[in-house]
Order: C-alpha cells, then structure tokens, then sequence
C-alpha cells in the first residue's frame, strides 16, 4: 500500500513534467501534419537533406522543438533512478522481505509475486531460462505499457518520415515485452511499483489529452465565431494557454 502511495506522490511531483510533455508533442504532431509541411515534403521528395532542413526551420517558426519526442518518454526516465534505488531498497531491507501485500498474491515484496507455482521449472527454449512460476505483475506491465504507447500521438511520427513511423511501431512492440521479460523474476515490490506507476500515467495521460481536445474545441469555435463577425476574415488569435 505504501508503494502504491508513492507511486500517486511521485505522480502528482511529476505531473507539471507530464503535461508539459504531452502539450508539447501534440503541438508537434499538428506542426507535422500542417499544409506547409506536406508541401515541403512534395517540393523536395528527392532532395532528403533539404527537405529535413526546412521542415526544422519550420519547425523552429512555430516554436517546436526536434527534442519533442523524447520528452514524451522524460516522467519515465525521470523514474528510473527511484526504480533503481527501490530495488536496492527491497534486496537491502530486511523488513521488505516475507513482507506480504495480500495473503494468496505477492506474499513476498523481495521475491517474485508468483500467483501460481509450477510443479516442475519450464525451461524456455534457445534463452535456457527456468520459469517456476506464473508471475501476473510483469504481464500486468506488460498491458500498462502497451495501453501507454497506445495513447502516444501517433500523427508526429506518420508524417515525419517511414522510418521514424516504423520506429514507433517497434517501440509499440518492444516495450509492453521488453520490459516484462527483463523484470520477469524481479521483485514483486519493485513490479508492483513500475506497473502502477505505469497504470496511473496511462489514466493522467488520457485526461491530459482529453483536456488538450477540449481546449482546441474551444479554439476552433472562437476561430469560426471570429470569422463570422469579420465577415468571413479569420481574425489573428494568440495561441490558447493550455
């Protein structure tokens, strides 16, 4: 329970980072998607160099960053030297070990939650790894990873080029398994933590992107109001503050 707490603290310290992060990769996605650039992609198709040197310049007009993508992926690394010092904290302290979260799942926080125990070690083929149990937590990861990736704007790396576009679908891939299979026979504890940690960014990820939407609803009809009342010229709007 205290770990889960955590999880929630560490979220709400984090949440300023996230939402800035998630703002800026959507501006970035509709930066991408604009007319202007699709015409840029058009004009120099077979001038590759010229064509990323002018969709950046473009990119530095509207105030985006080339950075942006990655800071999709900060509140997670930002996390990963706690995930560290968490399972330090779980190998080093006695009290965590036998610690128990329910009486029938995850009884010990230092040991892999095993929900059930086989009655003899599956040994995987080629890799020689010794499966004793079924651990639920790293494929519960595994199910908060992909929904987190699911929720990533997939617009940005479309239009920026194939390659960036497949990128995404290997990371769509990669993480919702690489990191069930690294931390498979990890400790409970620290499973359980990333898993929440995981889960609760998916939920603040979806209303942070729920909350953008409304906004740019909100921007589009000043916009189309705007037009009307100047007779069919769209009146100069700041950008709205999300």
């Amino acid at each position: 329970v205290v770990i889960i707490i955590l999880v929630f603290l560490v979220r709400i310290i984090l949440h300023p980072l996230s939402k800035k992060s998630q703002v800026s990769m959507n501006k970035f996605s509709r930066i991408l998607s604009a007319p202007e650039v699709q015409e840029i992609r058009k004009k120099y198709a077979k001038n590759q160099a010229e064509m990323n040197k002018r969709i950046l310049a473009f990119q530095k007009e509207r105030g985006v960053s080339p950075a942006t993508p990655v800071m999709g992926m900060l509140p997670m690394f930002v996390q990963m030297p706690l995930w560290i010092a968490l399972w330090s904290a779980v190998y080093a302290s006695i009290s965590l070990r036998g610690a128990a979260f329910l009486p029938f799942w995850i009884t010990d926080l230092s040991a892999p939650d095993a929900l059930v125990r086989f009655p003899e070690a599956i040994i995987v083929p080629l890799l020689g790894w010794k499966i004793e149990s079924f651990n639920l937590l790293p494929i519960l990861m595994g199910v908060a990873f992909y929904l987190q990736q699911k929720l990533m704007p997939k617009q940005a790396a479309a239009a920026a080029n194939p390659q960036a576009a497949q990128q995404q679908k290997m990371m769509m891939i990669m993480m919702p398994i690489l990191f069930p299979l690294m931390l498979y026979k990890g400790p409970s504890g620290v499973n359980l933590y990333i898993m929440s940690s995981v889960f609760a960014g998916v939920f603040e990820q979806y209303f942070i992107r729920k909350h953008i939407h409304e906004k740019e609803q909100e921007q589009s009809t000043s916009i189309v109001s705007a037009t009307s009342k100047t007779g069919g010229k769209v009146k100069k709007l700041s950008l709205i503050h999300i």
